[in-house]
């Protein structure tokens, strides 16, 4: 493998950490801003850049049901 190669590969590498870690802080925000009382999958979706599918799952996988509309604010 070539220097040059080798170099953007480990970048590559850096670079795909990168975005797994700032998906996980879009996901968080995105849970603050839900118990901030933004309840709005489409608008958190905007907001942060995820999928609605994704902001489903990750809002459950932080403890919030995002079609339980019964809970008082």
């Amino acid at each position: 493998m070539s220097e040059t190669r080798e170099k953007l590969s480990h970048r590559a590498e850096e670079l795909r950490d990168q975005r797994a870690s700032v998906a996980v802080q879009l996901k968080d925000v995105a849970a603050e801003l839900w118990r901030d009382g933004l309840e709005n999958v489409r608008e958190l979706a905007r907001l942060t850049g995820l999928s609605r599918t994704t902001l489903y799952a990750a809002l459950r996988e932080r403890g919030i049901e995002p079609t339980d509309r019964t809970t008082e604010k």
